[in-house]
């Protein structure tokens, strides 16, 4: 059976009529997403991905807890569409299936940039809301996903890493390596959203309506400096990577976005804001070697269309953690601004 069989098959379980009208939800790496669309409903059905997940009902768990916590405090939330019999969601031998209602009153903040203030403090909002939730309840849905040294060590294993990069990619990387040391995003534990890039923020599109926050797939406990650092490394990669960008103008971006990301969150001990505008530099470094990685181990974990995406991805996601690194003093002072 093909995969676009397949949804229809289990969109029946969910309620959504033979007769729908089926589209490829663009966008992301890891799940497969497709919206399903009749006269009585929208709806997004989306199969989490076995391949990457090692169990994948601990995504569509933890994040089904979550949603309710937040719900309770009156945080808007990604409306959950039941299967039937009223399951948040479906295990199935092919991966763990779960429907949202189609926003279409919101767009992803990746299309309108000059709002990333507006997606970086419904964010922070978000953590502040998280600030009572029992980490206890999360179970890890993918092991070392933000641990920087797993992700190091394991693209250092390639002795082949050196010769795919070229000599200057090669030369950023052993320059952001000794100058982050070894724990450049320590700080207090907290819950954490994990995946904080622009296109997880939907923006309304009218008056009188809130951003809402989506895939809590690697919601877990880890730091602040994850969430803040990767919220503006998303930030300053839709430009940066297509055009050259004025330091200046990329810092005012930088800094609007950084400084309305944390507002929510008032005062913060042990979050030294030079650490925090480091943060943007790691989580991008990180990535890069995630992506690189990926390209030598034979693209498992994140999709491409060509061999040869990963290795590009990773290349220029390397050149933003360097540029950031460059930033990250003069960040620290804009986030002090009153």
């Amino acid at each position: 059976m093909t995969l676009e069989a397949r949804f229809r098959e289990v969109g029946r379980r969910f309620g959504i009529p033979d007769g729908a009208r089926w589209s490829v939800l663009p966008g992301g790496h890891i799940n497969a997403t497709r919206r399903a669309q009749w006269a009585g409903g929208d709806v997004l059905l989306q199969r989490v991905n076995p391949a990457v997940f090692p169990d994948p009902e601990i995504p569509c768990r933890n994040g089904a807890r979550v949603l309710a916590h937040l719900a309770g405090k009156g945080f808007p939330i990604p409306q959950a569409v039941p299967a039937e019999g009223g399951a948040p969601w479906l295990k199935e031998d092919d991966g763990c299936w779960r429907a949202f209602a189609f926003l279409g009153t919101h767009g992803g903040a990746e299309r309108t940039p000059e709002r990333a203030p507006e997606a970086g403090r419904a964010l922070g909002a978000l953590l502040a809301a998280l600030e009572d939730f029992p980490a206890s309840q999360l179970a890890p849905a993918l092991p070392g996903y933000h641990a920087l040294d797993h992700h190091r060590a394991r693209f250092a294993t390639h002795r082949q890493a050196e010769r795919a990069l070229g000599p200057e990619a090669w030369a950023q990387h052993g320059e952001l390596e000794a100058a982050l040391g070894s724990d450049p995003l320590g700080g207090p534990t907290r819950v954490i959203h994990g995946d904080t890039k622009l296109a997880n923020v939907l923006l309304p599109s009218a008056p009188g309506l809130e951003p809402v926050v989506v895939d809590f797939d690697t919601v877990l406990p880890g730091t602040l400096a994850m969430d803040f650092g990767d919220f503006l490394r998303s930030v300053a990669s839709p430009r940066e990577q297509r055009e050259a960008e004025a330091a200046g103008a990329l810092l005012a971006r930088l800094g609007a976005a950084g400084a309305a990301f944390l507002e929510p969150l008032g005062p913060l001990p042990g979050e030294p804001l030079p650490a925090l505008a480091r943060a943007p530099a790691a989580m991008a470094w990180m990535l890069a070697q995630r992506f690189l990685t990926d390209h030598l181990e034979g693209d498992r974990y994140f999709a491409v269309a060509t061999r040869g995406d990963n290795l590009q991805r990773g290349l220029a996601t390397l050149a933003l953690a360097h540029r950031l690194l460059r930033l990250a003093p003069a960040l620290a002072q804009a986030l002090a601004r009153p």
